[in-house]
């Protein structure tokens, strides 16, 4: 956890500190316009101090804006693919960032890059998703089980007590299956 900050700004009060971070925010307002404001409101600050508070609020800002950028990229690809989930649509994001950076990395930066930290990080979205993978699987392998008890289960009952339905439902069924329309639906690969 982050240590917490304890400047002169941080120990306002939130209305006054709200007006002050959208000063800093609009970029036309000066670290001394800053200042003269404080100083009406009878708080006396440097211009160091001011300083300080901005860099920590645009850095904080600027995570936030990142965040929400990730935020609405991965709502874009769950609204293009609907059947995708959450954590597919994360790791393909996290993939999307890899590969930008990499492609944006100069000689320079990829001389000093940590290829093994690279390595590792590769591995674990590749890890991430195989084990996605692997737990649809037997989701879907445990429903269908799961599935065919319960029409078991039904059919038995039915032939027993109703069949008239049972027979009708059986040729149903069977004729749905020769012409394909039983047939399970592919997934939508993006």
């Amino acid at each position: 956890m982050a240590n917490r900050a304890h400047g002169i700004i941080d120990g306002l009060n939130p209305a006054l500190r709200s007006t002050v971070e959208q000063m800093l925010l609009s970029g036309k307002s000066t670290y001394a316009d800053v200042i003269d404001y404080l100083a009406r409101h009878d708080v006396a600050i440097s211009a160091a101090s001011v300083c300080r508070y901005a860099q920590r609020y645009n850095a904080n800002a600027a995570l936030l804006n990142v965040a929400q950028e990730n935020f609405s990229r991965m709502m874009q690809e769950m609204d293009k693919y609907p059947d995708l989930d959450t954590t597919e649509a994360i790791i393909r994001l996290a993939s999307q960032n890899v590969f930008a950076a990499l492609a944006n990395t100069n000689e320079d930066q990829w001389n000093n890059l940590d290829k093994d930290k690279l390595l590792d990080s590769a591995l674990g979205l590749a890890r991430a998703a195989s084990y996605k993978k692997r737990t649809d699987a037997a989701v879907r392998a445990e429903a269908d089980v799961g599935l065919d008890a319960v029409k078991s289960i039904v059919f038995q009952a039915m032939s027993k007590e109703r069949p008239e339905l049972y027979k009708q439902v059986a040729s149903f069924l069977s004729e749905k299956k020769r012409d394909g329309s039983l047939r399970p639906k592919k997934e939508k690969s993006p």
